[in-house]
């Protein structure tokens, strides 16, 4: 609730927080939908609901923390979900939704070819609705992903992202549901990227994981240095690691000591019981990324051979909840 006397120095509240609807107008980006968001205590973020209500920039204290492609927010209508050509749309920002029915690498499963990391971040939005009252300190933006197939599946997403004013998280709920007749694969990955100035030499990574591996040899051989970032180099590959946790909410955290503050990402474990940390330290190709997902990140013809493809039944609902926070750190 923001009080009477600071409502009263204000033409519009807006000057203290709030949202604003917008479109993209230059280049592929044209015909996106964007709402910007300022939290009134230095947290700025922009959602697009045409790449599945996800998120693109976000800013604390005018300083960029995400990763932004070289495509940057492409109108979905480029979206091509074939073998990789998902790489081609991928426009990075804070968060970047893949699945509901598959993520990772592409594959022909059951008779089904699938792209890399589903069709989540390629479907836009439906029912948007701008929930937010300003005065009652309360930031909401709703609407629904559909990820529906004649004779396949048929998932609903129903996403609400939520902010408080006067502070520096996003809460991100998901409540997936299969609105079919029959059982689904259901596979969920938040990819959560972060990018110079925040991500640079000396950016510190945290996760409370019990466990972590690299996800191939060349990830294994440098698994000594997976909490820690050089300067950007021509003779690297990117890294890719599994963690695992045996506590009940997973804390991913990466800190900027220079700069002066952290972003932490906070999961139920029950839910998503996994992260994935991809780690890229190639020119120009320059981020970081924290993923909660549901499974490990494999394709799902491979987690199908393994026994460790989840399904979501008929009727059958499942939420998920993501907290990404921004907190200043002691430089002392």
């Amino acid at each position: 609730m923001i009080d009477e006397d600071i409502i009263s120095k204000v033409g519009s509240l807006r000057q203290i927080a709030g949202t604003r609807h917008c479109t993209l107008i230059d280049g592929a980006a044209n015909g996106t939908r964007m709402i910007d968001v300022n939290t009134g205590a230095g947290l700025t973020f922009s959602i697009l609901p045409d790449r599945g209500l996800d998120i693109g920039m976000a800013a604390y204290k005018g300083i960029n923390f995400t990763y932004l492609s070289p495509q940057e927010e492409m109108n979905p209508a480029f979206c091509r979900i074939y073998k990789n050509e998902w790489l081609r749309t991928f426009f990075g920002g804070l968060l970047t939704t893949c699945g509901p029915a598959n993520f990772g690498p592409y594959c022909t499963d059951d008779g089904e070819e699938l792209g890399i990391h589903g069709r989540f971040n390629c479907i836009p939005a439906s029912h948007v609705c701008d929930r937010t009252r300003i005065e009652n300190g309360e930031i909401a933006i709703e609407g629904t992903i559909n990820d529906s197939v004649l004779f396949g599946e048929k998932l609903s997403i129903t996403r609400t992202i939520l902010s408080v004013v006067g502070s520096n998280s996003i809460t991100v709920r998901d409540t997936v549901r299969n609105m079919g007749g029959r059982s689904s694969p259901y596979m969920m990955l938040y990819h959560i990227n972060f990018g110079y100035p925040f991500l640079d030499k000396g950016t510190r990574v945290q996760v409370n994981s019990c466990h972590a591996e690299g996800y191939d040899d060349y990830s294994n051989e440098h698994l000594g240095t997976i909490n820690s970032f050089h300067e950007p180099r021509a003779d690297v590959r990117e890294k890719n690691y599994l963690h695992c946790f045996d506590v009940e909410t997973g804390i991913a955290s990466a800190t900027n000591d220079v700069l002066g503050f952290s972003v932490s990402v906070r999961f139920n474990t029950s839910f998503l019981p996994y992260l994935t940390q991809w780690k890229c330290e190639q020119i120009r190709d320059y981020v970081l990324a924290l993923e909660p997902c549901s499974s490990p990140c494999v394709s799902r013809k491979e987690l199908r051979k393994k026994g460790l493809l989840k399904f979501i039944e008929p009727g059958e609902a499942v939420t998920n909840t993501i907290t990404i926070e921004v907190d200043g750190v002691s430089c002392a």
